[in-house]
């Protein structure tokens, strides 16, 4: 943008927060005070109770009779939090005038099912610590009744998330705002890509997926489970240990990086926590948790303790797949106040997480696999704050996951000439038994992550405007030092190879370069209350990410994302927000699309296949492609926005219509290429001799053998355009009801820049048939999906019986992906020759008659449209205090599958899984463990 641009850009923008009231006494008003009593439902008084609003600094204790006293809190939409070792958490959102004194009165119970108007469901409203970009804020209560055993049974009260039972089969991952598409046409799916492009962060420290190495590559015919290219898995975090989630679905600030969707807050449980037990049991999962929180003197500090062990089978009854987890948390936090306020945290997270598939000899005989990740991470925040809301923090975490797979299958082959060299050359080769053999594999992974970041932080008011500003410099270093994958070369995993295609040999991950970038941004938050208690709320900020060259963040830059972002909320009325939202993000491409392993071609030179082994004689020539593309950079993303929000009379509602677009997302490009093949004569080639026959040097003549390298590239686009709806309806007093509403329409369009050659059966058949003179091939690859949900919640609570009844109905409205142009027969863009050169036919040339061989569907794509049948499910939930302050809480999921139940639905494309029903028992342990 032209300097003189930009300048008034910025001057519209001043003026536009700068026109209000003439007088600095009218921009600076009088702060605003909350003030009243926290009691129990009996009239008692709660003292030393914390009340605070989230997201800010703003807090106070109550006294000997209850009263607690809040200055200067900010106008307009807040959450004001209430907390008491031994009471339940409960949060209130207000809406706060410009000025004045507002009463505010809060009744808490020894059990969250005690309190009125309690929370089970994410805030139609909810606000981001710190952010205006839209997002959804998951409490713990709501986390309390979600009857889920990890974060992704958490994340399903964000809108569009298909719903599933708990458990902890298959991998989980979270994609924010894309509809999964088939991903046939090669590289990443839609899923694959947004599961990636979304950042997690777990107690203020990134979870990356990046060093994850768990697979063999874009030619990979082992099967196991691994989160490898995708996105973190979410089975790893319990959902008994996690007190609050915030999901960015909108523009995130400048200070999250790494990432072209969304980001996931995750916070886990600390302080002071009443000790507490719980199980959970359906027929195919079993899980105990436990969680305690102590504040001593001996401790110099709280510590808090959590763990959780969790066990589930696939198909009881018919096989023995099992998933297992084992999690533990230990954290201290240390606050000292004087002049200043320090408050230090360290945590430790461990987990171990496996899937078994043992061999089932009726099923898949000789065939097993198991996959085991034990992480460990240690991470420290340290903050300072200033009187006044300035502050500084410090971020540092270590943190590693052993990875253990194993694969053992049955493969089956030609009788085909073999060579197990590492190095280019020629070799005299030998003769492997064509048929079924069983290989075996293993995959040794050790990803490590080094991040740190200081960030500053000030509140101060400058020309009638309130501003937060915030500046950090973060830096971040990623490797592998596993051992690789190893297995025997005579049995590899990879058996579709021919005479000419090689298989992956085995490869160190210890052996390849690490990941590091270097990133520094500002972000500042303004916010004006203009004439008329019209407020406005600005978020800019700007990002500067560099991926390094080398290892360290000293080396030269390899690339460079600047990334600007703005939000803006406009608020006419104390019920009424208007939001946009504009940015730019960037995604760092993973660890193995930075440094593919090698690639080996066998090119077979003489074939002699005598009846006697003995006078056999097999000559290869082994050929290594590099697939490094050192042209390879971060991916791009745009985020839009623009919505509403509303909150009166008890009802909230949101609106929000988005467009997302990912550019330059990293897939495959079969790039095209070919060898020379030389053939020679053979003297002494008669059969009958008892020893093999010799070759007869120079070669006689050579020939071309086109082959294809699969080389990472920034060739994948993906557009996401949808709306959002959530709203909260007020409580039917009589019947002590409250209903809750999301929605979701989304369209998703991946296309991909990548050349695709026909299956691998037409590819292979074409190098083998010298007399095929050309394949053809298509380009500019599109997909398309689409996705409406509907969720309605329905929770019924009697405080005084201490009952919540919640019912959960979802509507899959539209469910479909298709493959476009998988059925056009001149859909091809040109022809591939025996050299590997790409001949392009133009589109009013392709129906000309010498062209006639090149015509058909694309092969290897989905050729009709997937459209999975409507479909709905019912699912209820029924929590109950017992003695003792323990909840007894009864599931049921798909209470009334269609299915299985009216049998209208094919079971083959049916979106939910079959009727699942459990039972959750929690006890407070307060008398058992002396705390």
């Amino acid at each position: 943008m032209p300097i003189a641009s930009t300048r008034a850009a910025l001057t519209a923008a001043i003026l536009v927060l700068g026109a209000g009231s003439p007088s600095v006494a009218a921009q600076n008003p009088p702060p605003l005070i909350v003030e009243g009593r926290v009691t129990t439902r009996d009239g008692a008084v709660v003292p030393g109770a914390g009340v605070s609003v989230e997201g800010l600094r703003i807090e106070a204790l109550t006294d000997s009779a209850g009263v607690y006293r809040l200055i200067g809190v900010p106008s307009g939409p807040q959450v004001l939090r209430v907390e008491a070792l031994g009471y339940a958490t409960l949060r209130q959102a207000l809406n706060l005038p410009t000025t004045g004194t507002v009463t505010r009165d809060f009744v808490i119970g020894v059990q969250a099912l005690e309190l009125d108007g309690m929370t089970v469901t994410a805030d139609a409203v909810g606000r981001a610590r710190g952010e205006l970009g839209t997002s959804t804020v998951i409490g713990e209560d709501a986390i309390r009744y979600q009857s889920a055993s990890s974060l992704a049974g958490v994340l399903e009260l964000i809108p569009g998330t298909p719903l599933s039972p708990p458990g902890l089969v298959g991998e989980q991952q979270v994609s924010l705002r894309a509809v999964p598409t088939s991903g046939i046409s090669g590289g990443a799916s839609a899923s694959d890509l947004a599961s990636f492009g979304t950042l997690l962060v777990l107690d203020g420290v990134p979870r990356s997926n990046n060093a994850n190495l768990q697979s063999l590559g874009a030619r990979s015919e082992a099967n196991f489970s691994s989160s490898a290219g995708g996105g973190v898995d979410l089975r790893s975090i319990p959902a008994s240990t996690i007190e609050r989630v915030e999901v960015i679905r909108g523009v995130p600030s400048a200070r999250f990086g790494d990432l072209t969707q969304g980001v996931v807050l995750v916070d886990t449980r600390a302080g002071e926590v009443a000790p507490e037990i719980s199980g959970k049991l359906d027929p195919r999962s079993a899980e105990v948790s436990m969680v305690a929180g102590r504040r001593a003197d001996w401790l110099a500090g709280t510590a808090t303790l959590a763990f959780d062990v969790a066990r589930t089978r696939s198909a009881p009854g018919l096989g023995d797949d099992t998933s297992q987890r084992l999690a533990a948390q230990f954290s201290h936090r240390l606050e000292r106040e004087r002049e200043r306020r320090l408050v230090l945290d360290t945590r430790i997270d461990l987990h171990t997480l496996s899937d078994d598939r043992p061999e089932n000899p009726n099923v898949r005989a000789n065939s097993s696999s198991e996959s085991r990740d034990e992480g460990f991470m240690v991470s420290e925040r340290a903050r300072l704050e200033w009187p006044g809301g300035s502050s500084l923090s410090f971020t540092g975490a270590l943190g590693t996951l052993a990875q253990r797979s194993f694969f053992r299958g049955v493969k089956n082959r030609n009788t085909t000439p073999f060579t197990d060299r590492i190095e280019p050359g020629r070799a005299v080769g030998s003769f492997v038994q064509g048929g079924s053999y069983i290989s075996e594999l293993t995959l040794d992974g050790a990803p490590w992550m080094l991040y740190s970041r200081i960030e500053g932080d000030r509140r101060f008011d400058a020309a009638g405007l309130s501003h937060r500003l915030r500046a950090g410099l973060e830096v971040r270093r990623e490797w592998n030092a596993g051992a690789g994958y190893q297995f025997d070369m005579r049995t590899p995993p990879q058996s579709g190879f021919n005479a000419v295609d090689g298989f992956d040999r085995p490869r160190r991950f210890d052996a390849i370069q690490p990941i590091a970038t270097s990133s520094v941004y500002l972000d500042d938050a303004v916010r004006r209350t203009l004439s008329g208690g019209v407020v406005v709320n600005l978020q800019a900020g700007v990002r500067l990410d560099l991926l390094h060259d080398g290892s360290t963040w000293f080396s030269g830059a390899r690339d460079v994302a600047l990334q600007p972002r703005f939000n803006l909320e406009v608020q006419p009325r104390p019920w009424l927000r208007l939001r946009g939202g504009w940015g730019r993000t960037a995604k760092l491409p993973s660890l193995a699309q930075l440094a593919p392993s090698l690639q080996y071609y066998d090119v077979v030179n003489v074939n002699w296949y005598a009846a006697d082994p003995a006078e056999r004689l097999a000559i290869l020539t082994t050929f290594t492609e590099d697939p490094t593309n050192p042209d390879l950079d971060m991916s791009r993303g745009q985020k839009m926005e623009a919505g509403l929000e509303m909150d009166w009379g008890g009802a909230t509602l949101s609106l929000v219509a988005f467009e997302d677009r990912i550019r330059g997302g990293v897939g495959i490009d079969p790039e095209p290429s070919h060898l020379l093949r030389d053939h020679y004569q053979l003297s002494d080639s008669v059969q009958g001799g008892g020893s093999p026959p010799e070759i007869i040097e120079p070669a006689t003549h050579s020939d071309t053998v086109p082959i294809l390298v699969y080389r990472p590239d920034n060739n994948i686009d993906l557009t996401s355009r949808g709306v959002e709806v959530m709203a909260l309806l007020p409580e039917i007093p009589r019947l002590r009801t409250r209903v809750q509403l999301q929605g979701t329409w989304m369209r998703t369009h991946r296309r991909s820049e990548a050349h695709q050659f026909g299956s691998y059966e037409q590819f292979s058949d074409f190098q083998l048939r010298t007399v095929r003179q050309r394949l053809p091939y298509w380009e500019s690859l599109r997909e398309n999906g689409w996705r409406a949900l509907a969720t309605w919640r329905l929770i019924h609570q009697q405080p005084d019986a201490g009952l919540v009844v919640s019912a959960t109905i979802q509507h899959n409205i539209l469910d479909r992906f298709d493959d476009a142009g998988g059925t056009d027969s001149l859909s091809f863009a040109g022809y591939l020759t025996r050299d590997g050169r790409r001949v392009p036919v133009p589109l009013a040339e392709r129906g000309l008659p010498e062209y006639e061989d090149l015509r058909g569907p694309r092969s290897g794509v989905l050729v009709t449209e997937l459209d999975t049948p409507a479909d709905w499910l019912l699912s209820l939930q029924v929590r109950k205090t017992l003695p003792l302050d323990g909840e007894l809480s009864f599931w049921a999921f798909n209470l009334l599958d269609r299915a299985g139940i009216y049998g209208d639905v094919d079971t083959r494309s049916r979106l939910y899984a079959s009727s699942r029903f459990g039972f959750e028992l929690s006890m407070p342990v307060q008398e058992v463990i002396p705390w």
